[in-house]
């Protein structure tokens, strides 16, 4: 049950971090803009597929277990 709530939050935090990209990264002027834009995006991806592996764990193993 912890690798499915933890996969779930994960997934959560990755879509809060690529809204903040949207949000607060549209015009980069400045290098220290377009690299914070680039940390967000990557983060949030990371996170995203971080959480999606997580949750895949959890179902095969409830899966094989019934």
């Amino acid at each position: 049950m912890h690798k499915g709530k933890t996969g779930i939050l994960l997934i959560i935090l990755g879509n809060i971090l690529y809204l903040a990209y949207t949000l607060f990264c549209g015009n980069e002027v400045t290098p220290f803009s377009e690299f914070s834009s680039g940390l967000l995006l990557g983060l949030s991806i990371g996170i995203n597929l971080t959480g999606i592996i997580l949750l895949v764990l959890y179902i095969s193993k409830n899966e094989k277990n019934k």
